[in-house]
């Protein structure tokens, strides 16, 4: 029995064999998940502008639920739409680059196809080659004249200019890959966390009800924003958005305050129907019943600065960014 256990405790131990095993590639980082409990901090509030992280001045909502304030949103779609203008101008001077290359290169071929033509057509109307034959006997006997003059083994001609085009150490004749090629640009802008695409006139805007105008005044927090109805602070519940008025509720009251007449109980606003309420994203916090907690990071081989950015700290603080 104690050989067993002597033998399992060396196996589980052994550090002496031809590769790594499992244990060793997670002792020395190369292989291995990392996982973190994130806390409330690490979510966003309900209400905040999802770009700026603070309470929306001018809130504006996107047809996916996503709460920006319209400053930042304006700005970044307009940013986003100069960045894809930019890449197709790009994209259309490569293709005009690629037209004319390809327009000479069938120049160039009609160019010989015209020039063997000519040749063949004068070599069937002259047979006297005796011109040709002096030239090539002149240029070989020169050849021969100048070799003569060479050692053994030394080049007749040298081509500097060629040999500095392979020279790897000198930093302007260095090798280099060629361009990738560009693909064509999609310009449409598209939404900074859905990724879906988005106009500025998909945007809506939000009528929040504060609950604490003194909190929302020193920079906003949980429960800044409550529903329009019960009064309700809204912090983790599922909020919904009436299009036609721009009140923001509880969710769990559309049964009984707005789908029965199908208006808005603030305005009386009409609505065609359930497509005129939007869901909203919720606002997260650090209970696993309410949302994802557990943030994990896994890396196969690390370089020295990625390693140390990963171990160094704790995980990013808001729970949409990615680890690394």
């Amino acid at each position: 029995g104690r050989a067993a256990a002597a033998m399992s405790r060396h196996s589980k131990h052994s550090n002496d064999r031809a590769y790594y095993t499992n244990k060793e590639r997670k002792d020395a980082g190369f292989a291995g998940i990392r996982k973190d409990v994130l806390g409330t901090d690490c979510f966003l509030p309900f209400g905040y502008c999802a770009l700026s992280l603070k309470p929306a001045k001018d809130p504006v909502v996107t047809p996916e639920g996503w709460i920006f304030d319209r400053e930042f949103i304006l700005e970044h779609l307009l940013k986003q739409k100069i960045e894809k203008q930019q890449e197709a101008k790009k994209y259309e001077a490569q293709e005009q680059k690629k037209a004319r290359k390809d327009a000479a290169d069938r120049q160039e071929e009609e160019t010989k196809e015209l020039e063997n033509f000519r040749r063949v057509d004068q070599g069937l109307l002259s047979e006297d080659d005796r011109h040709k034959r002096a030239l090539e006997k002149s240029s070989n006997t020169a050849e021969a004249q100048a070799a003569k003059k060479l050692r053994q083994g030394e080049l007749f001609v040298i081509d500097k200019a060629e040999f500095r085009s392979k020279s790897f150490w000198a930093p302007e004749c260095t090798q280099s890959a060629a361009p990738s090629e560009l693909k064509k640009v999609d310009t449409t802008t598209r939404c900074p966390m859905s990724g879906k695409k988005l106009r500025v006139k998909d945007l809506l805007p939000v009528k929040f009800e504060v609950t604490d105008q003194k909190m929302l005044d020193e920079g906003g927090g949980r429960g800044v924003y409550c529903c329009a109805v019960s009064k309700h602070p809204i912090t983790h519940q599922q909020a919904v958005l009436i299009k036609p008025s721009g009140i923001v509720m509880l969710e769990r009251l559309v049964e009984d305050c707005v789908l029965k007449d199908l208006r808005c109980p603030i305005t009386n606003a009409k609505l065609k129907g359930k497509e005129d309420i939007l869901k909203l994203k919720q606002g997260g916090t650090g209970f696993a019943a309410h949302n994802e907690v557990e943030a994990k990071s896994f890396s196969m081989i690390r370089s020295w600065s990625a390693d140390a950015r990963t171990q160094s700290g704790h995980l990013p603080r808001a729970g949409f960014v990615g680890l690394h």
